[in-house]
């Protein structure tokens, strides 16, 4: 693709992307930095094959775009990567796990391989959902199957706001894992049929608990088919509506709380921490003013896993420092984080398990 070729010249080296890059703070090789991965491009057009660390370089990326936010020359070094990873895998030279990972999602609608029939098996008689509400409600994959008390008390906040939403017909996975490898042609078919199926039960307001799942459906999707006919919400957007409309109290609850950001909603920084102050609780940021990944999407984690568990050090090792509970807002990262293989854990928990205390 010439324009990312094109793009790809205008790098000045200024090494911005590698600082930002949260698999560089603990893999020091230039070969792993951004910058070094775009370089590939023209490689692989020309049909040139890759070194075993040049391949490795491509698959050690979160698809966090954090290089993106600080490249002077806006290359949109994410989407490059993402082009790389198409081509490498029509040469059938991706990490093991990748395809079966992606074969799981077409066809299992998860990453897991799960049932997916078992996908609503989260919800109880306590919940209140209406079939003709404006809302929906997408729960997501890890929180589905892994953290299902995230859902239900997604529902319990909702619901003491007065909003009873609709559960979609047939939920599947977002598809995120499938276009960070590359592989995006063969989302279109399945982002349309997803979409449609939303729009057809009214829907006009998705809910989402999962920050890549928001990521995906505001981003990927329209480009993938077209604009959906309904707005997609992090549930902290709706916690905070509900709140200035007088419809939901939080309580008071007490204690501080370092704050992990998902990367897909930085721009939603501020949101967790006014609700964590609003329901009583005391808010740092877990890094100042930087950001770091978790180190576990995009097959980082499955496929480099001693590396995923450095990077996912990091914000561990920083909890514990400041003697702090850990707060994220994404269930992946909850995921990773207690899956490290620690001597010593920060307490962790989802943002809305803490709102959802006094309710």
């Amino acid at each position: 693709m010439d324009s990312y070729r094109s793009a790809v010249a205008r790098c000045t080296e200024c090494g911005n992307c590698a600082e930002a890059c949260s698999i560089c703070r603990v893999v020091e090789d230039e070969v792993y930095s951004p910058r070094s991965k775009i370089q590939l491009v023209e490689k692989l057009e020309d049909g040139m094959f890759l070194k075993e660390e040049e391949l490795d370089s491509l698959y050690l990326c979160t698809m966090c775009g954090l290089c993106d936010d600080v490249c002077p020359e806006e290359i949109p070094i994410s989407d490059v990567i993402k082009y790389e990873r198409g081509l490498v895998a029509v040469r059938g030279e991706e990490p093991e796990k990748t395809p079966h990972i992606i074969n799981n999602i077409l066809e299992s609608k998860n990453p897991g391989g799960h049932d997916n029939s078992e996908r609503k098996d989260w919800v109880t008689d306590d919940l209140s959902f209406s079939e003709d509400s404006k809302y929906g409600y997408m729960a997501g994959c890890w929180v589905s199957f892994k953290y299902p008390e995230i859902a239900r008390d997604t529902i319990r906040i909702l619901n003491k706001g007065g909003v009873h939403p609709q559960l979609i017909d047939e939920e599947k996975c977002c598809g995120l894992f499938v276009t960070d490898s590359g592989h995006t042609a063969e989302l279109e078919m399945y982002a349309e049929e997803y979409t449609r199926e939303i729009e057809e039960q009214g829907i006009e307001t998705l809910i989402v608990s999962c920050p890549a799942c928001y990521g995906q459906m505001t981003s990927m999707y329209p480009k993938l088919y077209r604009e959906p006919e309904f707005d997609v919400k992090m549930s902290m957007e709706i916690y905070k509506e509900l709140i200035e409309d007088d419809k939901l109290d939080l309580g008071e609850a007490e204690g501080l709380v370092s704050v992990k950001d998902g990367c897909p909603i930085l721009g939603m920084k501020e949101l967790p921490r006014e609700l964590l102050g609003q329901a009583g609780y005391q808010a740092e940021d877990l890094f100042e003013d930087d950001v770091v990944c978790c180190g576990a999407p995009a097959g980082v984690k499955p496929n480099y896993p001693e590396i995923a568990e450095k990077v996912g050090r990091l914000a561990t090792d920083r909890a514990l420092e400041k003697n702090q509970d850990m707060a994220t807002v994404c269930p992946f990262c909850l995921y990773h984080y207690e899956g490290l293989d620690l001597d010593e854990k920060p307490g962790m928990n989802d943002i809305t398990t803490l709102l959802a205390k006094n309710i």
